[in-house]
């Protein structure tokens, strides 16, 4: 009997399972899609029968799952999982704030489970890192530039009310069968403003190859500038098919006057207009100061559109693997 319980334990799984109904039925999980240090993600049916994207707050860390229902590790436990709960509703409603083509609607954020939950925009299609390590698409140069145009329109458009993305990533970007870039997961969305905590999640993160050095040092101030290091660190890992070295080898390389382990995109790859790579390379720069301040600089230094030119992205079937890989996600308990 000891061992049967025993075996039960050991299959027990942080995702809900599919076929479980949350907030009164009116969603029905169909297909668990992810777990990252934020929540666990799934498909769901609403209660019109449409696709949508469930985001649950759950951090491993800090939490346990007793059937459905979400529980503290320890007392300590209850005091994080509580900061992570804010800061997750907060997110929903910076969310709801949003109003942009690029950037991930929110419908309804609600409490159940004795956890929170927001239903969101699912988008048929795959992320950015499935599209460059897996092939699921291509991408051809001029494809990348309205891509980076749509993007830092997103970020211009969150940038301009007040608050900053800190998680930019291939995986935190979906591309729409069609191509069109969506801007997801807020999790890690803060004020732009030092003084205003008000926005902060709970939990900060750093993503290794993405995150500008800033957002590992608590005493260093981010802004605009980081969410765009972050930006070109993931066309970087687009354009060149593997992830650039991370933000804290390059300082100790310029520390110690060592070459840099990046590599800059200026004149290595062709079809890309006068500009677009460098500008890649100084939103990477190291220093923040050495880097274009903000999203509306660096598309105003961008060439004109050339619509004659734009061919629609191919879905490929299959196709070779290009290397590299979403560097390791480091989260850090809130103080």
């Amino acid at each position: 009997m000891a061992l049967d319980r025993l075996s039960d334990d050991l299959e027990i799984t942080d995702e809900l399972p599919v076929g479980t109904t949350i907030f009164h039925g009116q969603y029905r999980i169909t297909k668990f899609l992810n777990s990252g240090g934020f929540g666990i993600t799934y498909l769901a049916k609403d209660s019109l029968n449409r696709d949508v994207v469930l985001k649950e707050c759950f951090v491993g860390a800090f939490c346990r799952r007793s059937q459905t229902r979400v529980r503290p590790r320890s007392e300590s436990g209850r005091v994080h999982l509580g900061k992570v709960m804010r800061g997750f509703l907060r997110e929903a409603h910076t969310l709801a704030a949003m109003s942009h083509p690029n950037i991930v609607r929110v419908h309804q954020v609600f409490e159940d489970n004795d956890t929170a939950y927001m239903a969101l925009d699912y988008v048929r299609g795959y992320d950015l890192l499935q599209v460059v390590d897996e092939g699921k698409m291509h991408l051809a140069a001029g494809q990348l530039v309205d891509l980076a145009r749509k993007l830092l329109s997103a970020l211009d458009h969150i940038h301009q009310r007040g608050m900053l993305h800190c998680d930019v990533s291939p995986d935190n970007i979906c591309l729409s069968l069609s191509g069109e870039p969506v801007l997801i997961d807020f999790g890690a969305v803060r004020s732009a403003t030092a003084q205003d905590a008000s926005l902060q999640t709970g939990l900060s993160m750093v993503k290794d190859g993405y995150s500008p050095y800033e957002l590992y040092s608590g005493g260093a101030t981010a802004g605009p500038w980081s969410d765009l290091y972050a930006l070109g660190a993931t066309l970087y890992h687009a354009i060149t098919g593997a992830a650039p070295a991370d933000c804290q080898s390059r300082l100790s390389a310029a520390v110690e006057r060592r070459p840099d382990p990046v590599t800059p995109l200026a004149g290595r790859f062709a079809g890309y207009p006068a500009g677009f790579l460098e500008s890649i390379d100084r939103a990477m720069s190291v220093r923040p100061s050495a880097r274009v301040q903000s999203a509306r600089d660096w598309l105003s230094a961008l060439a004109p559109r050339d619509t004659a030119g734009d061919r629609s992205i191919v879905l490929l079937r299959k196709a070779p693997v290009t290397g590299g890989s979403v560097r390791p996600v480091r989260p850090v308990r809130p103080g």
